[in-house]
């Protein structure tokens, strides 16, 4: 393996982002661009000014560093983010065998490619790791000068990076295995369950850590807090050189590890239409995303969450199926095939808007029923009704900026960046929103109000998207 080219991919990864996605459709709108840097600058803006007044430790008794003590519980945050973005870009990034095929014909190893990607994975999760901590780190600078740089550094960096390569570690050993004993067509499914495992275990584990805090001193002891521990202890240089030596033994095995692993040919899985239906858009649009191989695994992966969660009494098991809306983020590009046969008839962008938001919803309620039957099994005929209705309708509206995201950016040729990109700027202003929604502090009327006109004008600018599709796609035809 030569990590020339791993290094190279990088850069042709960045360069694909810079230009087939940063600079298409809406983000190559200038006023678009200013619009996200507003929000990100206001939303690090406010959440520092909360956190530095938050931070003020007047009242606290001498006995606690209550700076410390908050670093400390970052500590087992950046954990926690760490664990759930790896799990969410396991996902997203069903689909990046397809699009990994793109570099067939670059004179590199199977590995070298797959590898490749693998570092991209860690650079983005140290980048959004960063983003969420930005708001503490400056807001605890603001308060100490200086002092606690080092000690964030080995907080936020060094953990966070050292999880990640964990993870991916564990990743490759299973894949590995599965690869071996013949079982890597399901090996993305066992691989994502296995991690959704390991989330509830460390959930359980934090939650305890947490119970045995002594809020008297602030003493809390758990394993995330090795680096802290180490710098606390021995200082930055030598908590530096653990860090280097621990990453560069994590890297050693997963490169030694073989993952040179075929991307999934077949998309659809084969099965006998129980009923005759009429070829209308609607009917395709529900077939289109029943058969398809990555919308199974991850239904299949919601029940694992579902059941769970029932089990364990944590959430609703019904909010599992919130994963199943992230197959909105592919809905446009899975049915992009059927919508241009309808181009050349009488296509109408409203009708199909409404096909694609009502065939992801009837697929989420009928495949909710299996959850729904198994918790009243469980619980004896036990019903909350108004929570089971409450939780449908955050369906719906997660449905909505799912296929929002899925039509402003397209992954075409099945490119994993795409809904990753849009997922994480939608995050953003969503973000920038509620902070204006806490800042004018209008009652709860006023603020269902708001929310209303916000989801007619994202559904406007779905059907908008969908014209401004068609439009450019009758336009590279001609």
């Amino acid at each position: 393996m030569k990590l020339k080219n791993i290094f190279n991919l990088q850069k042709l990864y960045f360069l694909f982002i810079s230009r087939r996605i940063l600079s298409v459709g809406i983000l190559k709108e200038k006023i678009f661009k200013v619009l996200i840097f507003i929000a990100i600058a206001v939303t690090i803006t406010v959440s520092t000014v909360f956190l530095y007044f938050f931070l003020d430790d007047t009242d606290v008794s001498g006995q606690i560093n209550f700076i410390y003590f908050v670093i400390k519980m970052q500590g087992v945050n950046i954990i926690v983010w760490t664990m759930i973005i790896f799990l969410f870009t396991r996902i997203i990034f069903l689909k990046k065998g397809d699009f990994l095929n793109i570099t067939n014909q670059l004179p590199i190893t199977h590995n070298e490619r797959n590898s490749s990607f693998i570092f991209f994975e860690l650079l983005m999760s140290l980048t959004i790791i960063f983003l969420i901590s930005m708001a503490v780190i400056i807001a605890i600078v603001l308060r100490t000068d200086i002092h606690y740089i080092p000690l964030l550094i080995c907080t936020v960096i060094f953990t966070s990076l050292t999880g990640y390569l964990l993870l991916q570690l564990i990743n490759s050993i299973i894949l590995y295995t599965l690869n071996v004993i013949k079982l890597e067509k399901v090996s993305s499914l066992v691989s994502i369950l296995g991690f959704i495992v390991i989330l509830v275990i460390l959930y359980l584990d934090i939650v305890k850590s947490i119970t045995n805090i002594n809020y008297n001193t602030a003493d809390f002891s758990h394993w995330s807090q090795f680096y802290i521990e180490m710098y606390s202890n021995y200082g930055f240089v030598v908590t530096f050189l653990i860090f280097v030596t621990i990453s560069f033994l994590l890297l050693l095995f997963i490169l030694y590890i073989p993952n040179n692993f075929g991307s999934e040919d077949n998309h659809y899985i084969k099965i006998k239409q129980p009923i005759k239906f009429r070829l209308t858009m609607f009917n395709l649009y529900i077939l289109q995303i029943s058969r398809r191989v990555e919308n199974l695994t991850i239904l299949i992966i919601a029940y694992f969450l579902a059941i769970s969660l029932l089990f364990l009494d944590i959430l609703n098991p019904l909010y599992a199926m919130f994963l199943v809306t992230t197959s909105g983020l592919y809905i446009y590009t899975q049915t992009d095939a059927i919508r241009i046969n309808y181009y050349r008839f009488n296509y109408s962008a409203i009708k199909d808007y409404l096909n694609l938001i009502t065939s992801q919803y009837i697929y989420i309620l009928i495949t909710s029923l299996p959850i729904l039957i198994l918790g009243l099994l469980i619980n004896k005929g036990n019903f909350n009704l108004y929570d089971t209705l409450i939780i449908f309708g955050q369906l719906v509206l997660i449905i909505i900026l799912a296929t929002l995201i899925g039509i402003l950016f397209p992954a075409k040729k099945d490119n994993p960046f795409s809904p990753f990109i849009g997922f994480l700027i939608m995050v953003i202003i969503s973000g920038f929103i509620s902070l204006i929604l806490q800042f004018l502090d209008l009652s709860n009327l006023y603020n269902s109000i708001l929310m209303l006109i916000l989801y007619i004008f994202v559904i406007y600018i779905s059907c908008l998207g969908l014209i401004k599709l068609k439009e450019e796609f009758l336009h590279e035809e001609s």
